[in-house]
This record gives structure tokens, sequence and C-alpha cells, in this order.
């Protein structure tokens, strides 16, 4: 599926002091990155705080990001919750703003078989219409699937496939192999090249909002077979990615974007705001994440 190829920012929100959503920086960030080439948007994600936003919230937020992009590429809502009934009815909420399809974690807290995992992901697609997107990530969901509890998920209709946010390169590469007629997203920013490597051909990542032209220069340079530039690339954007998580990445990405220019607030408390400090941090590690770093090198 090609329109699902390529860098997905997973958007921040934008807040103001009230914690309200500022709409006029959530379009500046979203023109930002599509003028570095990324291809589409993940929206009320982790790097949204999508559950520290209240549900009338969350569909602004869905709302506002497809009526900024305008169909120009496709925006994917997460619109879990804990609950059937009330995903779906986010869901439905946010079905006729111009989203391309939904996405959501595996419902969390309480223990589930996998039969009721899956009947989520089955009520999610057939209360909607809508392609599904299952959301891995064991480390802030604490669900585990395993490689053929995935393959399994994949052979149901309305399934688009699975943002892969796990570390797991080879339940990745056999997610990618067994399952061609899905998407299989790769959702952790440093090991984009190594993703790109077992055949992954879209990634949906948290720095993307704040360096995507380099993220994708190093798809850019693999597809053209060059793979020290890839590497290179893959290794500044780590570097950066390291300063972002010593700070604490979310209120980090915001940050940074503040220095570009862009003032998105502070996230959501109990979130902390950052310090003067860590804003002399960020502002070295950009300075050395595009030093000396040259259009060809991005692939413009």
């Amino acid at each position: 599926m090609k329109k699902y190829e390529g860098i997905f920012p997973a958007i921040i929100t934008p807040m103001d002091e009230n914690e309200e959503i500022n709409e006029k920086a959530l379009e500046q960030v979203i023109e930002k990155t599509l003028k570095q080439g990324v291809s589409g948007f993940y929206v009320s994600g982790s790097t949204g705080e999508s559950f520290l936003l209240r549900d009338e919230q969350r569909i602004q937020l869905v709302k506002a990001v497809a009526g900024i992009v305008k169909g120009r590429c496709p925006v994917i809502a997460n619109i879990g919750t804990f609950s059937t009934k009330s995903t779906i009815k986010m869901a439905e909420a946010v079905a006729d703003c111009g989203i391309s399809a939904i996405s959501a974690v595996p419902p969390f807290y309480f223990s589930y078989s996998n039969e009721e995992i899956l009947q989520y992901y089955r009520d999610l697609a057939g209360a909607t219409g809508m392609p599904v997107l299952i959301y891995n990530i064991p480390k802030m969901s604490g669900v585990s699937f395993g490689t053929d509890e995935l393959l399994g998920f994949l052979q149901n209709d309305g399934i688009l496939g699975v943002k892969q946010t796990t570390m797991d390169l080879m339940q990745t590469e056999t997610l990618v192999r067994k399952c061609g007629d899905r998407v299989i997203f790769n959702g952790h920013d440093e090991i984009w090249l190594p993703a790109l490597s077992v055949g992954v051909r879209a990634s949906i990542g948290s720095t993307f909002s704040i360096m995507g032209d380099v993220c994708v220069g190093i798809k850019k340079a693999f597809d053209e077979g060059n793979m020290e530039r890839a590497r290179f690339l893959q290794g500044r954007c780590n570097e950066m990615i390291k300063v972002l998580l010593d700070i604490g990445i979310f209120p980090a990405i915001k940050g940074v974007l503040k220095i570009q220019g862009i003032d998105c607030g502070n996230c959501i408390k109990p979130f902390q705001p950052l310090k003067a400090e860590d804003y002399k941090t960020l502002e070295k590690a950009l300075e050395r994440l595009y030093d000396g770093l040259t259009d060809e090198m991005l692939g413009r």
C-alpha cells in the first residue's frame, strides 16, 4: 500500500496555559513537517498525550489535524480507550472528518484473552467500516503479543496492519514476510534503518516532528543503496534521541519545537515544565544534529 509508505510523525498536542489545544501551533507543526517530506500523520497517540486528554479534546484534536491536512496525506487516528463501547463511540465521532484509518492500543489494565482482544479489534472495524491499525506497544500497554498471535490478527478483514513499537525485529521481519498485503509500521525511531533492512516501508515516530527531514533522508539513502549515508543519518538521529530520552522525550520534543520557533506549550500535568538548563542542552543537541548536513545528504 503505497499511501502508507514513508515517515508518519506521531504528532504532539500543542497546549496553551490552560491545558487546552493550541490549534494554531498544531497547524504550524503540520505545515513544517509536510515541507520536510513526511507522508502522513498519526494523531492522539502516546506522543500526543492521548490518555491525558479529555475525550472531547481527543475528538477535537483528530478533527483539527484532518481539517488542516485537507486530504493531502493519510491521517491515522488513535481512538483507543479502556472499553469497546467507548472506543467505538470515539471512532464514530471522528469517522467522517477525513481520516484514513483508526488505531487503538489493545485494551489493558485488566487481563484479557487473545480472543477478547481480537474481538475488540473486530468490533472496531465492524462498527466503523474503517481500516484498523493494531498498536503493539508492550512497554506502555503491558500487553505482549506473540508473533503467531499477531499473524492471526492480521488475517482478519478490516485490519490494516500493525504499529510495531517494539525492539523485536525478528517478529517485525516475520510479519513483513508473511503478511505482505498488510502495513507494518516501525514504531521506534532509533531503529528506523534496521527496520528498513527487514522490509518495513513506513515508520510512525515521536521525533519526526523535530527532525522529519533527517528521517526522510534515511529512507532515501537506503532506497538508493547508499548505506554509508543512511547509517550516518541514523547515527545523528540516535544521538539526538539519547538527549531527548535523558530529559524526558515528550516534554523535550515540545522544547525542541519551541527552539525551532513553534511554541507548543508544556505537556499536561503531572508532566513538569522543562528547566532552563534543559533548553540549553537541547539547543546544543539540535546544533550537533544538523551540523554539516547538506541538501544532498538529506536527499532533497
